[in-house]
């Protein structure tokens, strides 16, 4: 495969890059389809024997790659047919959603748990800036993380992994509950986090000399890595992991609806379900009330959050040439209901004579 969203680096150490930087490595499917094929290159290569995990530019990812926002975006599947082929070729656009929906459901599911995340050799998620999502669900099945200093988390609401199982159950609820970002440092001291490094090039150094320090183990060692990370897994399998994972997604998926409602209303109207300036607005409160420095990255994303106009991208990304005119009229009712509510919810109550 010609890789367009990702740099693949075979070697004893081998590299997988995501490489969009332009778009903050938002993770669209054809993306997943190249980490999916570059891990089972890595996998199949004798001469491979660590990977290392990153991502271009500023950041390791952003998170999915949600409609209307980049070339990529979703309903593009993994062989990278338009929108507009995808209707000449499903029917509908309710069909293109649904083709999208089981491919996505694949990727999050059956392609983490059970290719990623069972590589028999050893893998390092090597995470600075921003970790979002898609791209925090994607660190987690890496066998170690790597991150520096400014490196922040946000986790996929109702994934098991990495949340439960590396956390703890009160330190999940917390921080669902509070829905914020988490910082590499707070993620260090609940075991997510292997080690922090102060900057990027310190970041990459030392992972990359860790990484080749394992290739020499291998070498030397009369027991296989991938006999001990079996072994590893295997223990936590007999703790109910891979169950309670996969009843994950039976109970709550995440940015699914109630029954009876769009599964997929945030992804096909265009709105975000991360709602990361939200995220970043708790984590700086959280801070000022502990008496502790905000991150540079923090303020500066909040200051970009407040001087955007979220809901022109969103209209952008509603009325695009391909969309039913149907489903978007209902998103422009939902939407106008939704601010009505809003705006009564929050203009002050009439004191009763």
């Amino acid at each position: 495969m010609e890789y367009r969203s990702i740099i693949y680096q075979p070697g004893p150490v081998t590299r997988i890059i995501l490489n969009r930087p332009q778009y903050l490595n938002a993770i669209s499917h054809p993306m997943y389809g190249e980490i999916e094929d570059a891990f089972d290159r890595f996998s199949a290569d004798r001469d491979c024997k660590v990977a290392v995990l990153s991502g271009a530019g500023s950041c390791f990812s952003g998170g999915h790659d949600a409609i209307g926002l980049t070339p990529e975006s979703a309903p593009m599947l993994s062989d990278r047919r338009t929108p507009e082929q995808l209707i000449k070729d499903y029917g509908s656009e309710t069909e293109v959603w649904r083709q999208y929906g089981k491919q996505h459901q694949y990727f999050l599911n059956q392609m983490h748990l059970y290719k990623l995340h069972k590589v028999p050799k050893p893998t390092i998620a090597m995470v600075h800036g921003y970790c979002i999502w898609g791209g925090y669900f994607l660190a987690g099945v890496m066998d170690l993380i790597f991150a520096s200093e400014d490196a922040l988390f946000l986790a996929e609401v109702g994934q098991c992994d990495p949340g439960t199982w590396d956390w703890g159950v009160r330190k999940m609820l917390e921080v669902i509950y509070e829905h914020r970002f988490l910082t590499a440092r707070e993620c260090h001291q609940m075991h997510m986090v292997n080690r922090i490094y102060p900057d990027y090039e310190t970041l990459e150094r030392e992972t990359l000399a860790y990484a080749n320090r394992v290739v020499e183990n291998e070498r030397l060692s009369f027991t296989s890595l991938e006999y001990i990370k079996k072994a590893v897994y295997h223990t936590r399998d007999l703790q109910g992991f891979t169950m309670a994972c996969e009843d994950t997604w039976t109970i709550a998926p995440p940015g699914r609806r109630p029954a009876g409602e769009d599964r997929h209303g945030e992804r096909t109207e265009g709105r975000g379900m991360a709602r990361t300036p939200r995220a970043l607005a708790n984590l700086k409160a959280k801070l000022e009330s502990e008496g502790q420095p905000v991150p540079k990255l923090v303020l500066e994303a909040l200051a970009r959050a407040a001087s955007r106009d979220d809901r022109a991208v969103w209209q952008k990304a509603l009325h695009q040439e391909w969309r039913d005119k149907e489903r978007v009229a209902k998103a422009e009712a939902l939407d106008k209901k939704q601010r009505a509510a809003a705006k009564q919810r929050a203009s002050p109550k009439k004191r009763s004579s």
